[in-house]
């Protein structure tokens, strides 16, 4: 997996007179089948929940198992030679953690699927970090064979705002600092779009994102990033 920091003086429609931090990413996945292992490991590995209050273990121990013995059982193993829409989605997801954990330090937090109470059909953001600026970054993944659904992702999030992003507080709080606690409180949040990228030009993708009506939505919040997976 190749993570690449697309400078933002590349881009010619970033929106200016905000006060949103805006970073771009482009992500090339040349062999899938590494990264479905790391994924594996990842969901796999459920050490974390060691590290919570006593209360939150009891939760997670009673919903993480489920959904890693389907996603695994069931999505996982029936992979035959190409990525299909049941992991490319989770691959989405994997592969914009790392790079917020890589590129911009950000703090992961599980994938959403583990935590919520849904074994599968995630209603809500597919994945959730905290930034170095102690913000807490609400992310959607689309997958598509064929096209780049950078505007699916985007409008779903406009959709979220001030709905699902707020119902997911009570089950994130336990990977909550105070600092982030209190920006949450405070309205202080951030989002991330990622998206499989089937487009030539990578410029174009983004500069077309961010010309978009729910990019002037989402950047009256602190923080926004844009992440163009391309599996090759």
């Amino acid at each position: 997996m190749k993570i690449t920091k697309v400078d933002n003086a590349g881009l010619d429609k970033i929106p200016v007179g905000g006060c949103c931090e805006i970073n771009c990413l482009h992500i090339v996945i040349k062999d899938f089948r590494p990264i479905v292992e790391e994924f594996e490991k990842y969901i796999s590995d459920t050490s974390w929940i060691s590290a919570l209050d006593e209360l939150s273990q009891k939760t997670f121990k009673a919903t993480t198992q489920k959904t890693i013995d389907k996603i695994v059982n069931e999505i996982i193993a029936k992979i035959s030679s190409d990525v299909n829409t049941d992991i490319g989605e989770f691959i989405i997801s994997y592969a914009a953690q790392q790079a917020l954990e890589i590129e911009h330090s950000h703090t992961l937090i599980p994938l959403a699927e583990l935590l919520k109470e849904k074994i599968s059909g995630n209603p809500g953001f597919d994945y959730h970090s905290v930034s170095k600026n102690s913000y807490l970054v609400f992310g959607e993944a689309k997958f598509s064979l064929d096209s780049t659904p950078r505007a699916l992702a985007l409008e779903q999030i406009v959709r979220f705002i001030g709905d699902r992003d707020n119902s997911e507080l009570l089950w994130l709080q336990p990977f909550l600092d105070d600092n982030t606690k209190k920006n949450v409180i405070d309205d202080k949040k951030g989002y991330a779009a990622a998206f499989s990228h089937n487009n030539a030009n990578i410029i174009t993708t983004l500069n077309n994102a961010l010309d978009s009506d729910p990019v002037k939505e989402i950047i009256k919040f602190n923080e926004l990033y844009l992440i163009a997976v391309e599996l090759c």
